[in-house]
């Protein structure tokens, strides 16, 4: 994936013309919602949307809103999906970078929990709890 970006940004220094550059990579760009991106985690892994509903204990509604593209959720929202999904660090962070979210970064102290939690596939609650002991702000409302 990084290989197909250095050689989009390379076409892009040498086009003169942006609208070129645009119609000859266009199957290069990422395009799709984060709601997309999640259903194609879901059904990759074959769980069902209840579960994740349950797992990142997103109100029901509002989780459908996001798969349909109604709803553009804020950060901490989708990194309780990517922990109910299980996703591993590199998904998460490519995920975030390609919808436009700031990805997870390691000299944040609240981030490295996250990241702690993520690469041993912590739930949402324990991930919550983690943040809540060391007094930092957690992932939002808490399932309980």
């Amino acid at each position: 994936m990084e290989r197909e970006t250095d050689l989009l940004l390379q076409n892009l220094n040498d086009t003169t013309s942006i609208t070129e550059f645009f119609e000859a990579n266009r199957a290069a760009f990422v395009e799709k919602t984060i709601g997309e991106y999640i259903e194609l985690e879901i059904r990759k892994r074959k769980l069902t949307k209840a579960k994740v509903i349950r797992s990142s204990g997103i109100n029901k509604r509002y989780f459908l809103d996001i798969l349909s593209g109604k709803k553009t959720p804020h950060r901490r929202y989708i990194l309780r999906i990517f922990l109910a999904l299980k996703l591993d660090l590199s998904e998460v962070q490519w995920y975030l970078k390609a919808c436009r979210y700031h990805q997870l970064y390691a000299r944040d102290k609240r981030d490295c929990v996250i990241i702690y939690c993520i690469h041993h596939k912590l739930s949402v609650d324990e991930c919550n709890d983690m943040l809540n002991k060391i007094g930092m702000e957690n992932l939002g409302f808490e399932n309980r």
